[in-house]
């Protein structure tokens, strides 16, 4: 294997590897059922919270999602017991200058409701949301926030207090979850063939709700998808598996979310950018490491709104995160440019991303094959690893310079400026 391994430029699922990525990608997202199931409980939930007798009658203005979801990059949350999150923001008409635990404590309230009520064991007060857990492991996040007058879109104040520690004072943070979505759509529109040979479709959501009750964004078609948002969902899972027992913080999904929207990988298949982007979050940290600094980012769009406020804590939650990065690296870089078999490549996508998905993803790839024996379309070549697959019809797959990158910790010479 060459160091410096030459990029091909052919199609974004150019074969046995990429197929077999973009199907344990496609494994790890929110099952369209599930999907379906969020979407009732957030529009019932915030109902619940304006009903006659909650504590937050007539304050809210509207409720709308965000974070992963209000992007599409949901995933399974936890590598052993499956959960799921929605985050919705909870928009009152209230003085930013509001006291930060009465703010939690009567939002609190109003979801928690009269003992015997639907969602009265199931609600957790934590430090800036409060939380409704379901039995089937999905939960739902609510931020209770205070729109900013005259600044831009849904730019809000939110509310910091530990429930731990009610004697301490708390704090306003300013935050625009909102526009870190918006922006990283911009930056990652459509532009991967996720072509896998089937009829296969999302079941989307309908979007009649409350008129004050946002809906939850459409769930995304595999066609939909760009490398960037793949890349994102499938480093969300390698992380949640790695801090799946540690008991510390782990690094936010909008800070992977800014990272990973604001590097481009160029035109290259679909292992190869995933690849790209993950040298690319090791460079970030190694740099922060070697220069003995914590890790800094801002929101793009609201430079007040600081993405690392909470993670890293310290020098000990970069050195973890950066020897996950380099396994991931390492494991990648045997993936893309090795000559793995394909028992070999589906050793590293459990290691990397889950033994379920992984089994999942190489079963449905034999079936598939099998049946593309029988009709007679297969096009893989034995032997080689390479499938020869036509371009997704009705796509327009933007054509980029390939980046110039090394994968051993060398430059990273395609960015954004």
């Amino acid at each position: 294997m060459s160091v410096n391994a030459p990029l091909t430029h052919l199609h974004h699922l150019q074969g046995e590897g990429d197929q077999l990525l973009s199907l344990t990608a496609l494994k790890v997202q929110l099952p369209a059922g599930y999907y379906a199931e969020a979407a009732t409980r957030y529009r019932t939930l915030a109902a619940w919270l304006d009903r006659e007798k909650s504590p937050m009658r007539g304050l809210i203005e509207r409720v709308y999602a965000q974070g992963a979801m209000s992007y599409g990059a949901v995933i399974a949350n936890k590598a052993t017991n499956d959960e799921y999150d929605v985050d919705g923001m909870v928009e009152v008409k209230l003085s930013e200058t509001t006291d930060p635990k009465w703010m939690l404590d009567t939002l609190f309230e109003a979801v928690r409701g009269e003992e015997g009520s639907l969602y009265h064991g199931m609600t957790t007060r934590h430090t800036r949301c409060v939380q409704v857990r379901y039995a089937d492991k999905m939960h739902i996040d609510l931020t209770p926030a205070v729109l900013r007058a005259g600044q831009p879109e849904r730019e809000s104040v939110i509310f910091h207090h530990r429930p731990e520690s009610p004697s301490v004072p708390g704090q306003h943070v300013i935050a625009n979850p909102y526009a870190v979505g918006e922006w990283f759509q911009a930056q990652n529109p459509p532009d991967l063939a996720m072509y896998l040979g089937t009829e296969d479709n999302l079941h989307l959501l309908e979007k009649s709700v409350r008129a004050e009750t946002e809906p939850l964004p459409e769930q995304k078609h595999p066609l939909e998808l760009s490398r960037g948002l793949v890349t994102l969902q499938l480093v969300k899972r390698f992380r949640n598996l790695r801090y799946n027992n540690r008991d510390v913080r782990c690094p936010p999904g909008i800070l992977l979310a800014y990272q990973i929207g604001s590097y481009e990988c160029g035109g290259v298949g679909l292992g190869q950018a995933v690849l790209a982007h993950a040298v690319n979050l090791r460079a970030l940290v190694s740099a922060a490491v070697a220069q003995n600094r914590l890790l800094h980012a801002c929101n793009p769009v609201c430079p007040q709104d600081e993405l690392t406020d909470r993670w890293p804590a310290d020098m000990r939650d970069q050195i973890t995160w950066l020897r996950d990065l380099e396994h991931l690296v390492s494991q990648l870089t045997i993936y893309v440019f090795g000559q793995p078999t394909i028992a070999t490549r589906r050793d590293i996508l459990a290691d990397l991303f889950g033994e379920t998905v992984a089994g999942h993803a190489l079963t449905e790839f034999a079936e598939r094959m099998g049946r593309d024996n029988a009709d007679g379309s297969n096009r893989y070549r034995p032997g080689v690893g390479t499938l020869v697959l036509p371009a997704a019809p009705g796509l327009n797959l933007r054509g980029r310079p390939e980046p110039k990158t090394q994968f051993f910790g060398g430059p990273l010479l395609w960015r954004r400026g």
